[in-house]
Formats: C-alpha cells, structure tokens, sequence
C-alpha cells in the first residue's frame, strides 16, 4: 500500500525538529545559526507558532512567530528557505499563512528584524508589505550578511 506524502504548509511537531536543525545550519552557517535545542524551544514552545512548508513529505523551509502577552504584535523570529530552493516563492507562502495565523490570535501587527546586509530578505519583506521601522546598531553578536546591524521592519495586519 502507497502512502501519500504531505506537501503544502502545516504546524511543526516534535519530530520535525532534526530537519529543522539540518536547514538552519545550511541557511545559517556558524555561530549565526540556532542550537538545535533553541529551535525546539522556539518551534514547540505553547507562545509561538512554527510553520513547515513541505514537497512529497521534505521539509524545505520554516518559520516561526513568537507572541507576547499583553502584546498585539506577533514577533517572526526566522523564516528559514534550504537554499536550493530559494527564490521560489516559498518564505512568501509561508509569509502569508504566519501572517493569517497571527491575525487569527488578535495581532494587530507583524514585526521582524533581519541583518542590514541581507538584500535579498529586505527585497522579499518590502515586496511583502512590510515597512522600515529602525536601524539598529550592533543587535548581533556575530556578523549577519557581513554586518552586525539589523533593520526592524513592521507591517498592520488588516483584520478580515
């Protein structure tokens, strides 16, 4: 008997965390990168919501979001694409599905911060909508893109 495998977008679960790990590293490579005990923190934790875009049942890209309470704003901590599928169209899908997600639980905005040296994150933020909000100087410990400055960038999330 065939299983079908998954594809499209769905929530991560705990055994998607290795997979994760694997694209983090390939996305993020060095010190920049989270520990595999810090990506299951963040994707499993009951405050954040993370995303898994999968083809015949291969993770090929996540992003997780991180909400506060009191807060309206959901946080999207990463949006990872494994690089031989980039430019794609995949962290825009998985954009949209945290975006609806997020206005799902009440958030009124969307925020992230990114390396000031990642063109082509930049490129896929403002064609998402998204809005320069502040500069900030040294936010990294370690170089991002060749720098240590992020660019934090927000976007209102219209409620349907």
């Amino acid at each position: 008997m065939k299983t079908r495998c998954r594809s499209g977008i769905s929530r991560a679960t705990a055994d998607h965390i290795q997979a994760l790990f694997e694209i983090e590293q390939r996305c993020f490579p060095g010190k920049t990168s989270y520990s595999k005990q810090q990506l299951k923190h963040l994707a499993l934790h009951a405050n954040s919501t993370c995303l898994v875009e999968r083809q015949g049942g291969a993770i090929r890209a996540f992003l997780i979001v991180t909400y506060r309470r009191g807060s309206l704003t959901g946080h999207i901590e990463t949006i990872d694409v494994d690089p031989p599928f980039q430019n794609q169209g995949i962290g825009l899908k998985l954009l949209k599905a945290a975006e609806t997600d997020m206005r799902q639980r009440g958030m009124r905005w969307s925020q992230l911060e990114l390396s000031e040296g990642n063109k082509a994150a930049l490129e896929l933020y403002r064609k998402a909508g998204y809005k320069f909000k502040e500069k900030i100087e040294g936010h990294y410990k370690y170089e991002h893109n060749g720098s240590r400055n992020a660019i934090r960038m927000v976007k209102a999330l219209k409620v349907n």
